[in-house]
């Protein structure tokens, strides 16, 4: 029983995971490479920054949560 929980709970953290890694592709790294090429579509303003280090910070979060789910894991 407990190779079908570490399965599952590993399925759990990677579905996680791979939404924080969403996070920080859409929100953060796109929107500074536009930054970088000097795209009309992304405002330099402050609160654009703000914004995408919010979506950095999330990700983060996310991530730090599928760790945790980790720990679950039965020997």
């Amino acid at each position: 029983m407990s190779l079908i929980h570490n399965e599952q709970t590993k399925l759990t953290a990677t579905a996680l995971n791979n939404v924080a890694v969403a996070f920080v592709i859409a929100g953060f790294v796109g929107p500074m490479v536009a930054v970088g090429y000097g795209s009309e579509a992304m405002a330099r303003d402050s609160i654009a920054i703000l914004v995408s280090i919010v979506w950095l910070f999330v990700g983060f979060i996310l991530h730090s949560i599928a760790k945790l789910i980790l720990r679950d894991l039965k020997p």
